[in-house]
């Protein structure tokens, strides 16, 4: 029986002063006795406001890797690059956790996990002390079937 981890952007959210355009890649791997399945989501430049509370711009379609057989746990490992886009030079803030996740088992069936990743931004160059705080929010589902 194999696995498969579906990751689903749900939301994004700003807090700061560096600006309003923004744009962002989240890379994901699976490992489970190795690296099993990788990917990216890149979400292209679009305005976002400070405070708001959106959908991902362009609703961007899930990434679906492979994750290997239903045995054990599994890790996963997740970097998010966010940018927010200037006329001359752009900002950027990284951030990458990762987390286990329990496979169902030889029977089948699913387990989902939400989290939220975070990147601190700092406005370049670093004259003036501007900073923003880019928040995304993710679904993993993983499926044994």
């Amino acid at each position: 029986m194999t696995c498969s981890l579906t990751v689903t952007l749900i939301s994004e959210h700003q807090m700061g002063d560096c600006g309003n355009e923004w744009k962002y890649d989240l890379e994901a791997k699976v490992f489970n006795q190795g690296l099993k399945g990788e990917g990216v989501i890149s979400v292209p430049k679009h305005t976002l406001a400070v405070g708001a509370l959106k959908k991902p711009f362009g609703l961007p379609a899930p990434l679906i890797l492979s994750a290997g057989e239903c045995t054990g746990d599994l890790l996963i490992k997740v970097k998010l690059t966010a940018t927010e886009v200037d006329q001359f030079v752009n900002d950027v803030g990284k951030t990458s956790m990762e987390f286990r996740l329990d496979s169902p088992g030889a029977n089948g069936g699913s387990v989902t996990r939400e989290l939220e990743i975070s990147a601190g931004v700092r406005e370049a160059p670093g004259i003036r002390n501007l900073n923003s705080v880019f928040t995304l929010k993710v679904r993993f589902d993983l499926v044994c079937e």
